[in-house]
């Protein structure tokens, strides 16, 4: 028992849809699970910013600690040129150094953001050209159908060129 050549064209065209459309849902999947990664690695670098401004912070309030014992100790009152100075610079610094924390805090970011945008833009091109896939194979596999049903049967499987024949 053998089926005619247009339900074996219908049957591969339809085992290569279903091939692709698995693949298209593999890819959405897998765009997903990398935008969550990238997400997470968001949340990661936010957290490691603001671990760091906090150790900056920490650092300054101690050195401004121990500027205060050494005037204290030294007969200085809070009140001196000098003690205010120096309070005024660990402060300057470390406003600085969380600024250069922000700064590369965002940029990484940013890093991440392209990743994603460019992640969900090649996963709704691969998306796309499986379904124009599918829809090339559908419509090729009709056009083969309706040049057997003609009796002139090109396309698919075979060519019916008359300089193809012998004898």
């Amino acid at each position: 028992m053998s089926a005619d050549p247009v339900t074996l064209a219908i049957i591969s065209t339809t085992v290569s849809a279903v091939g692709t459309y698995q693949g298209i849902q593999s890819q959405k999947a897998a765009s997903k699970q990398a935008i969550a990664f990238y997400e997470e690695e968001k949340k990661f670098n936010r957290l490691k910013a603001l671990q760091d401004q906090n150790d900056v912070r920490n650092e300054a309030e101690k050195k401004k600690k121990i500027n205060k014992a050494i005037a204290a100790g030294s007969g200085y009152n809070d009140d001196s040129r000098s003690f205010l100075s120096v309070q005024k610079e660990i402060d300057r610094i470390a406003t600085k150094d969380i600024g250069r924390i922000r700064i590369n805090m965002l940029r990484g970011e940013s890093k991440i953001q392209s990743q994603i945008y460019t992640t969900k833009v090649m996963g709704k091109a691969k998306e796309f050209g499986g379904y124009a896939s599918i829809i090339a194979g559908g419509f090729k596999t009709a056009s083969y159908a309706k040049s057997y049903e003609a009796g002139k049967p090109k396309g698919q499987y075979f060519t019916d060129d008359e300089s193809d024949k012998i004898g």
